[in-house]
């Protein structure tokens, strides 16, 4: 865990941003760089962030890549970025330039997944509660619900899905107002970013990759705890319980991040980069 949270990161970003021959941006899509709507549907994109991401996506110097909970079929009609690495299912699938992985373990235990969305979508009587199976993951999203039905809601749920979690056939996290129905695998999104950052750093042996990570939840503390060793992490709205080492107070305080890459990172990639590697 970082020593002190702060959101004075502008120093330390344009120096390890200068300081390397290509960057890996990895970022939150939907706790990041979408904006959550007023009524609680789906968030947007500020037209700054936007911006931003097709200026830094032209330079040879950066790599980008955005990490979701989402299905790989849900991530291509939401959004297309040239060269842009996709992180999907919490980094169990992921796809883009010269990388293309699945979970093989994850896809062993599928059915698990499909089980318990289809035991939730089947039980659950609470109005908005959305389940919705993503493949290798699934999700229950209350985003909706009455915040008088949601303890009750949550009970109910948890005690559907306690056998499956007992026998070690799924795992559950707590998002923000949803609930992930992950594999019960030694997996998470930090071991997907370090997949990435060292697919890159074997590509360019001879480069320095830096890394930065933007990300709003518990599921990326994972990624903090690698990233922080590596490179540099932040994450949206202050808490004191993160690994992250800066925070930005707002999610539209995420352009800010976004400019100083455009600004400092390098436009041109690395030369003479080594024998490509595919996974």
């Amino acid at each position: 865990m970082a020593d002190k949270l702060t959101n004075n990161y502008v120093n330390e970003t344009k120096s390890h941003l200068k300081k390397s021959d290509m960057v890996l941006l990895v970022c939150d899509y939907d706790g990041a760089l979408l904006q959550p709507s007023p009524d609680g549907g789906e968030g947007h994109m500020a037209e700054t962030v936007h911006e931003h991401l097709e200026k830094i996506t032209s330079f040879e110097g950066v790599r980008l890549a955005m990490i979701t909970g989402r299905s790989p079929l849900d991530m291509r009609e939401q959004i297309q970025v040239p060269d842009c690495h996709y992180l999907c299912n919490h980094g169990l699938e992921i796809s883009g330039p010269e990388l293309n992985f699945r979970n093989s373990v994850a896809e062993k235990q599928r059915e698990f997944v499909h089980e318990a969305a289809n035991t939730l979508r089947v039980q659950l009587r609470i109005e908005r509660a959305i389940v919705e199976d993503r493949g290798l993951t699934a999700v229950l999203n209350y985003k909706n619900v009455m915040e008088s039905h949601v303890s009750s809601l949550m009970a109910k749920t948890k005690n559907l899905l306690a056998s499956a979690v007992r026998e070690r056939k799924i795992r559950i996290e707590e998002g923000r107002r949803t609930l992930e129905i992950m594999p019960a695998v030694d997996w998470d999104r930090g071991k997907a970013v370090k997949m990435l950052h060292h697919t890159l750093r074997a590509e360019y042996p001879n480069s320095r990759v830096g890394l930065l990570y933007v990300g709003a939840g518990g599921m990326d503390e994972s990624a903090f705890k690698y990233v922080i060793q590596v490179g540099i992490p932040y994450r949206v709205t202050q808490t004191k319980m993160t690994s992250a080492k800066y925070y930005l107070k707002m999610q539209t305080e995420i352009s800010r991040v976004l400019k100083l890459v455009r600004e400092n990172a390098p436009q041109k990639g690395p030369e003479q980069p080594a024998e490509k590697v595919v996974l």
